[in-house]
């Protein structure tokens, strides 16, 4: 059995045994069939369609954080059960758990949001942005789940730190929504784009005014932004828990 096989294996048993990240997940499933139920009978609805794109921009901008929540909880039950210290001496090196971990984290926040939305634009039939453009939002915000993962077992010791830790980044992921609220010409509108699920939202609204050049544009920082913090997180992470200089 190779190193990646035996930490994704570690990993889905951490998850099948403890409730409160099977709830997450289920949730997210039940979640998407909802709204996809609902759009069998308000597709037609012009008021429920002008709601629309703040609902996919919504469940864009929140999936990441809420699965990198799940693996920060395992990292975190792997401290407080004294895991962390029997694998520090294992063959495994912690670089290459950590490597596993964000792969597969990003990965899953590529591959399920795009599953999600298809899903319930089955029955609605109206993303107002071409399926391109809405796969580059979603890879340039996947990296908020091992951000969140990091941040979430930096900073706390037990699963009730973590839930704490995890309603701060939950306010600077969905600040951002309230830019639909805010006039389009406030000056303080940019200050937005220091949580990094803004330039999610403003690539998305870009491309739903026709400017791709801007959507992408917005994507790209947002992308070299994102794995800027992912980057200090990781070597903050190392330091904190392994004493590893990076």
């Amino acid at each position: 059995m190779t190193a990646t096989t035996s930490i994704l294996l570690l990993d889905a048993r951490g998850v099948m045994r403890d409730n409160v990240m099977l709830y997450n997940v289920g949730i997210s499933l039940v979640g998407t069939c909802i709204i996809a139920g609902l759009g069998l009978s308000h597709a037609g609805d012009p008021a429920w369609l002008a709601w629309y794109p703040f609902l996919i921009i919504t469940a864009i901008i929140t999936n990441p954080s809420g699965y990198g929540f799940l693996f920060g909880l395992l990292m975190v039950d792997e401290k407080d059960t004294g895991v962390r210290s029997a694998l520090s001496v294992s063959p495994v090196r912690p670089t290459t758990m950590l490597t596993v971990r964000m792969v597969t984290s990003t990965t899953l926040m590529i591959i399920w949001p795009v599953t999600s939305l298809l899903m319930m634009d089955a029955t609605w039939k109206a993303i107002p942005v071409s399926h391109i453009q809405l796969l580059a939002i979603v890879v340039m915000l996947a990296p908020v789940a091992p951000l969140t993962a990091l941040s979430v077992a930096s900073y706390a010791a037990n699963k009730v730190e973590a839930l704490a830790v995890f309603k701060g980044i939950s306010f600077v992921v969905i600040a951002p929504l309230a830019l639909k609220f805010i006039a389009e010409d406030a000056a303080f509108r940019p200050l937005f784009l220091l949580s990094p699920t803004a330039w999610g939202y403003f690539s998305f609204d870009a491309f739903i005014a026709g400017n791709a050049v801007g959507g992408y544009l917005y994507v790209a920082g947002g992308l070299i932004y994102c794995c800027v913090l992912l980057a200090l997180t990781v070597r903050y992470y190392l330091r904190k828990a392994y004493k590893i200089e990076t």
